[in-house]
C-alpha cells in the first residue's frame, strides 16, 4: 500500500514578528498572531497617513502592561535595592554580587524583573522610613501587580536567553510575599478565593526554571544562588537526625488507605529536605533546603492543602521548621510562628497532638516539667 505525504504549506512572506517568534504565520495583513496580541505587523496596510509619506516610522502600540510606568521615586528604590537590599538577600559573600550587580543589571533589561526587584526594595525599606509605611507598601503592591502578567507571559515563552532573569525573578517572589502578607492565612490562602496563596503557585515556575534550564543556570554567575544541590538517596536518609521522628508521622498520619502511596512520596520528599538542612555548613543551604519542598509536592497535595486536609497541614507545620531555621532573614521575620499557631487552629482537635514537635521546634510551647504543652511567652 503507498503512502503519500499531505503537502505542507510553508509560509515564506510571513510578517517579521512572526519569523522572529518563529511560529507560522496566515500572513493576513495583518496576521491573526500580531492581532490577538496587540503588536504591530509588517503585513498591515500603510494607514492613508503614511501612503503619502514613505519616512513615517512603524509605529508600535504597546500592551497596556507593558506601558512606561516608571517614576522618578522608582529610581530611589532602584538605589535601595543595590545598596541595601541586596545585602539583606545575600546569603555570603558571592552572592552579594550577585544580587547587587548580576540581577540589579538584568533588570535593566528585563521589565517583569525591575519591577519585582522594586517591590521587594520597597518592601525592605519600610523598617528605615517606618512612618512611610503605607505608602511603600501600596508602591510595592502596584509593581507586584505590574510583574506578575510580565513574568507569566515570558515564562510562557521562555528559552536559554530569558532563563536567567526568569529565574532571578522567581528567587524574589517568596521574600515579597513573606514581607507583604498581613497575617498568618494569607500565607496559605487566598481568603476571596479560597485557593492557595499566590507564592505557592509561583513558585511552580522557579522549579520549571531550574529543571529546564538547569546547564544554563550551573554555567551562570546567578549558580552562587543555588548553593549544594545534592540529592541524597532513599537508603541514606535513615542517618538523618530529624529522619525517625519523619517515618513516625508518616506512620500516623490521618489519610485514607488509597493516600498512602501520594503521601507516601511527599514525605521522602521532606525527608530529603531536612537530611539536607540537617547536613548543611552554609545558611544558603539550609534556607535552599527549606525552599525545595514547596514546589516538589505535587499537584494532589496541594489540593489537598487547599481543602485543609488535616494531614496536609500538618506536613506543612514540619515544613515551619526548616524555615524556623533560617528565621533571621529579613522577610521571614516574626513569620513562622504566626504560622504555625494559624495551622495548628485549621488542625481538628484529635489530631494536634502529631503538632507537638514543630510548635516546640519553632519556639511556640514549650514542655513543661509534667509533660504538659504551654505557651511560650
Amino acid at each position: 500500500m503507498s503512502t503519500s505525504r499531505r503537502a505542507h504549506h510553508k509560509s515564506r512572506t510571513g510578517c517579521t514578528t512572526c519569523k522572529s517568534k518563529k511560529v507560522k504565520c496566515d500572513e493576513a495583513q495583518p496576521c491573526s498572531y500580531c492581532v490577538k496580541r496587540n503588536l504591530a505587523c509588517s503585513l498591515a496596510p500603510p494607514s492613508p497617513e503614511a501612503k503619502d509619506d514613505s519616512r513615517t516610522p512603524e509605529v508600535i502600540i504597546p500592551r497596556p502592561h507593558e506601558a512606561p510606568s516608571f517614576t522618578f521615586s522608582d529610581f530611589g528604590l532602584y538605589r535601595h535595592f543595590t545598596q541595601s537590599t541586596a545585602l539583606a538577600q545575600a546569603d555570603d559573600t558571592s552572592s552579594i554580587t550577585v544580587w547587587r550587580e548580576v540581577v540589579a543589571d538584568l533588570a535593566t533589561q528585563y521589565p517583569y524583573l525591575l519591577h519585582e526587584v522594586l517591590a521587594v526594595a520597597a518592601l525592605h525599606l519600610r523598617s528605615s522610613i517606618p512612618e512611610k509605611t503605607d505608602i511603600l507598601e501600596r508602591t510595592a503592591a502596584e509593581h507586584q501587580a505590574r510583574a506578575i502578567p510580565l513574568f507569566r507571559e515570558a515564562i510562557a515563552s521562555m528559552s536559554p536567553e530569558t532563563a536567567l532573569p526568569l529565574f532571578a525573578c522567581s528567587c524574589l517572589f517568596i521574600p515579597y510575599h513573606f514581607a507583604a502578607a498581613k497575617d498568618a492565612t494569607s500565607l496559605l490562602f487566598n481568603e476571596d478565593t479560597g485557593s492557595l496563596a499566590e507564592w505557592l503557585i509561583l513558585i511552580q515556575g522557579c522549579a520549571a526554571i531550574t529543571v529546564e534550564h538547569n546547564i544554563t543556570l550551573m554555567r551562570s554567575s546567578l549558580r552562587a544562588l543555588l548553593g549544594d544541590l545534592y540529592t541524597p538517596k532513599v537508603e541514606d536518609l535513615s542517618g538523618g537526625p530529624t529522619d525517625a521522628r519523619l517515618l513516625d508521622l508518616a506512620s500516623k498520619l490521618p489519610i485514607a488507605p488509597e493516600q498512602r502511596e501520594a503521601y507516601g512520596l511527599v514525605m521522602v520528599k521532606l525527608r530529603v529536605c531536612f537530611y539536607v538542612s540537617d547536613k548543611a555548613n552554609t545558611a544558603l543551604d539550609r534556607k535552599n533546603a527549606a525552599l525545595r519542598f514547596p514546589p516538589l509536592v505535587g499537584q494532589q497535595f496541594r489540593a489537598d492543602f487547599a481543602e485543609k486536609h488535616p494531614a496536609a497541614l500538618i506536613i506543612w507545620a514540619f515544613w515551619c521548621v526548616l524555615l524556623q531555621r533560617v528565621e533571621e532573614r529579613w522577610w521571614l521575620k516574626d513569620r513562622v510562628r504566626p504560622l504555625l499557631l494559624k495551622i495548628e487552629e485549621l488542625v481538628p482537635l484529635e489530631y494536634r497532638f502529631l503538632m507537638a514537635w514543630p510548635m516546640e521546634e519553632a519556639g511556640v510551647y514549650q514542655r513543661d516539667h509534667n509533660s504538659e504543652m504551654v505557651l511560650d511567652g
